[in-house]
């Protein structure tokens, strides 16, 4: 017993009084009233660090096992959460809510929106779900992270406002555009991506705007996947992709070319860091139309469309140009880096003389006609074989003929 009563004069006795009396101190400071208000002002100022803009706490609660949390900026955005957590299982439950309606403070993305959801998990696996308004229209997320690292999204959009999106982008828009779709992909923590992509668009109006220039030359599909240290770890990716526009237009700032015109697309991209392959099908102008894109080892190396049967006015419309003719177009194209190949064909063709007239200067008469040009594109040049009947004559060029003495046969045949 007297051991016992001298326990604390000991070595290992003033130890674990030291130890205990920490505890004591840690849980005073932490865990009761007054030591949340001692804590409130280094919150605050992590906070501030953190987010680089001024923060104020407006509440502040921390106990053994809840939380909870309110803060505000300068310019009224605020957040809230509240929920509980386990020191010895490390979970942790959560609600938060965002809410930013001014464009500055700790606002993200310099648009209106709020959100709300929760979270819970530990270190193995950590799922945070909600809802949110923004761009004027809906969002439901959720994802789950692995050892803090992404595993899985789903996110369904509704009604989201194209134009704002583009401005965030950095981009012009003038549309009314909202695009709506559902996005579920997963196995991004094994490295082998799988998952559907589904959007499609409402367009009442489209204005074209000037097409920026991508100032960034230096920036490929391989910097976007490699890591910090410029490698590209291996990977896999089956994704399938479902998309519908009323007005192909909305995509002209990404793909660098007028369009217009409804689009649908159906598609598959797979493969790894090796080879991805593109494959997608369209009826775009009323055609059976295929598109195959070949990316090894992230470099596009080569691009095979094939358009069959397809509507020339629409076909002409895609592209955003006044249609010249009626009738039936196909083409097919194998398009590499420095070279290809180029087949059109027109069935039943009637020209149309006034926009003929109004759009490329050329006074010509009803004219129906059959015509067949293909194109070899090489280092040296583009050369044209090209057949042309119609009901007022008949063309034929050979394989040596090149872009600008090809156009000015066809030009003295169609006048």
């Amino acid at each position: 017993m007297k051991r016992i009563r001298n326990f604390h004069h000991t070595m290992p006795g003033r130890v674990l009084l030291f130890i205990f009396g920490l505890i004591v101190l840690l849980a005073l400071l932490l865990f009761t009233p007054v030591g949340n208000r001692i804590m409130s002002p280094i919150v605050e100022k992590s906070l501030t660090s953190a987010l680089s803009t001024p923060i104020q706490v407006q509440e502040f609660s921390l106990t053994y096992n809840r939380f909870q949390l309110l803060i505000q900026d300068n310019f009224g955005n605020t957040l809230s959460t509240q929920g509980g957590f386990s020191l010895l299982t490390l979970r942790m439950y959560a609600h938060y809510r965002v809410e930013c309606f001014e464009n500055n403070g700790f606002n993200p993305i310099s648009q209106p929106f709020k959100t709300e959801g929760s979270l819970s998990g530990g270190i193995a696996s950590f799922t945070i779900h909600g809802t949110g308004n923004i761009f004027g229209g809906n969002l439901l997320y959720q994802t789950e992270l692995h050892r803090f690292h992404l595993a899985s999204l789903h996110l369904k959009m509704e009604e989201i406002g194209y134009q704002k999106l583009l401005h965030l982008l950095d981009y012009p828009s003038e549309t009314d555009t909202l695009l709506s779709g559902e996005i579920t992909l997963k196995g991004f923590d094994r490295r082998d991506i799988e998952g559907d992509i589904f959007l499609n668009t409402k367009t009442e109006h489209f204005t074209p705007t000037p097409i920026l220039e991508d100032s960034n030359g230096s920036f490929t599909l391989k910097s976007l996947l490699a890591d910090p240290n410029g490698q590209i770890r291996p990977f896999h990716v089956k994704v399938s992709l479902d998309a519908s526009l009323e007005n192909a237009g909305v995509l002209e700032q990404f793909i660098g070319i007028p369009l217009a015109g409804a689009f649908k697309l159906k598609g598959r991209i797979e493969g790894d860091e090796k080879l991805l392959r593109l494959r997608a099908s369209s009826d775009v102008a009323r055609s059976d139309t295929s598109l195959t894109i070949l990316i090894p080892e992230l470099e596009p190396s080569s691009i095979i469309f094939d358009l069959k049967g397809g509507d020339a006015e629409q076909t002409f419309g895609l592209f955003a140009t006044p249609s010249p003719i009626q009738g039936e177009l196909s083409a097919y194209a194998e398009l590499k880096a420095n070279s290809g190949h180029i087949n059109i064909a027109i069935l039943n063709g009637v020209t149309i003389p006034n926009t003929l007239k109004q759009h490329y200067q050329i006074t010509q008469p009803l004219i129906h006609f059959d015509a067949d040009v293909s194109a070899d594109i090489t280092k040296k040049g583009v050369h044209y074989q090209a057949s042309f009947t119609s009901d007022l004559s008949r063309m034929e060029i050979d394989a040596t003929t090149t872009h600008d003495q090809m156009l000015r046969e066809l030009l003295k045949t169609l006048r």
